[in-house]
């Protein structure tokens, strides 16, 4: 008879024995192991079955040999486990890169559609190349992770057919002076896409389960933590791109300028965007391929930073008592004092994604470090920064009313309050040892969706609300 748990640990056994994955990223290999059975279950396949083909789908693992219907299933899944250099695996890698490719080149051209409807001069319709930018990087970048994890093809385009409708919600909205609300379009449309972004990178939900820690796909926070990484190291690798890009710009269009042409239209018509819209994919394809190696770029420039940023947060509350005023009268202050508060939350949650633990190893989650203090320290600075944000915000609303700009602050500030309050309320458990280190990140990755439901708002309820201006 089968045993399918049996199987799965000697599954989970002979990956960890390969040296080149983490025990965290082999249980989060087995959830998406055990969601991909249960979906090919409600199907109609037997367990075994299931199990074969939940093993195929993990295609950065490894393919079914030729022989499979050959083989008996305790030696199959073996045979999945094989090397790169297998002609099958090259084959598909081949293939692989052949689609990001095409993907890339695809979010390059769909950046010229605005010129198809009489709108090619980008810097007199810079503002609706705003509005359209983060939809011409990041759908490439979706279907990609589609065909990527294999994902369901109806329900895949129905998420994905979010896309289309934001283009035409976007762009069909008018824009008056002083463009606040486009402005906040512009801001906070990628936070939308990024959450659609995330049920393409964890695969949909199967089943109902009664509590938020035993979700799959998606909605399981182990998950959502590894997006969030994803998301970190695709920057870093779009920033190494962009930046090989640009030299490569200056020295295409040096060369020809020796040879008395002028290649910069061109090139700022062309290529600029090509390359700019088609890299975001190609990073993405970069970070999965290369996760094993790369996989520690974004925690460690948190544990780099986080002590930094600390002493940010100090330097801005001692300024704040010294010259109390500064932060009422002025704007930019404001402003700063939110961009600020954004790279620490940031920070948090890459350092969270370095911190070794496991919803399964109470030890492991009991082990407080030094960093979780810094942690705690930075998280305790920020509440005080963001106090000091929503008194500012509160007197100048009284002062010069209500605006699309100040109200999206307003939210976003309380709602950030609200985030760093429990996150300090579970550092204090978590030092008082009544809870685990896990509950703390379960706690953030759930509450990342009030972040994309104010997005949300901002985006389609805001320019209604101001009349889009």
């Amino acid at each position: 008879m089968f045993d399918l748990e049996s199987q799965i640990r000697q599954w989970k056994t002979h990956v960890y024995s390969t040296g080149s994955i983490s025990q965290n990223d082999i249980e989060e290999l087995e959830s998406h192991l055990r969601d991909s059975m249960d979906d090919l279950a409600d199907r109609g396949l037997s367990t075994e079955e299931a199990f074969l083909l939940a093993v195929r789908r993990m295609g950065d693992i490894g393919v079914i040999h030729e022989e499979f219907s050959k083989i008996s299933t305790e030696d199959l899944w073996r045979q999945l486990l094989v090397p790169t250099d297998n002609p099958i695996t090259a084959r598909r890698n081949r293939r692989e890169l052949g689609i990001v490719i095409t993907l890339a080149i695809l979010g390059g051209l769909s950046s010229k559609v605005p010129a198809l409807f009489g709108f090619g001069d980008m810097d007199a319709h810079s503002l609706l190349y705003l509005r359209n930018a983060s939809l011409f990087a990041f759908f490439p970048v979706a279907i990609y992770l589609i065909w990527k994890r294999s994902l369901p093809v109806l329900r895949s385009l129905l998420v994905l057919s979010i896309f289309p409708l934001s283009a035409l919600l976007v762009n069909v909205y008018p824009s008056y002076e002083p463009h606040h609300t486009g402005f906040l379009i512009n801001l906070h449309l990628p936070m939308v896409l990024l959450f659609v972004l995330m049920y393409f990178f964890g695969g949909p939900a199967i089943g109902r389960e009664g509590h938020y820690r035993s979700a799959t796909g998606w909605r399981n926070p182990n998950t959502r933590l590894n997006f969030v990484r994803f998301v970190g190291e695709s920057f870093i690798y779009a920033i190494l791109i962009g930046m090989g890009g640009v030299v490569l710009i200056l020295l295409t269009g040096g060369t020809f300028d020796l040879i008395k042409i002028d290649a910069f239209p061109f090139i700022t018509a062309w290529i600029a965007p090509l390359g700019f819209f088609g890299l975001f994919v190609v990073a993405a394809y970069l970070v999965i391929q290369k996760k094993n190696l790369i996989e520690s770029i974004a925690p460690v420039l948190a544990r780099i930073f986080t002590p930094l940023f600390l002493l940010v947060l100090i330097s801005l509350i001692i300024a704040f008592l010294v010259t109390p005023n500064q932060a009422y009268k002025n704007r930019n202050m404001l402003i700063w004092f939110d961009v600020i508060l954004a790279l620490v939350l940031a920070l948090t949650l890459y350092s969270m994604s370095s911190k070794d633990f496991s919803s399964n190893d109470t030890s492991a989650n009991s082990q407080v470090t030094f960093w979780d203090f810094l942690s705690f320290g930075l998280v305790t600075c920020a509440i005080i920064v963001d106090a000091i944000a929503l008194s500012g915000i509160s007197i100048r609303l009284s002062a010069y009313g209500f605006s699309a700009n100040r109200m999206a602050a307003l939210g976003e500030n309380l709602i950030l309050l609200v985030n760093l309050v429990l996150l300090c309320v579970g550092y204090i458990r978590y030092f008082l040892q009544r809870q685990t280190f896990q509950e703390i990140v379960v706690m953030q990755m759930r509450f990342l969706s009030a972040y994309a439901i104010w997005a949300t708002c901002v985006v389609v309820i805001f320019p209604l609300l101001f009349g889009f201006q």
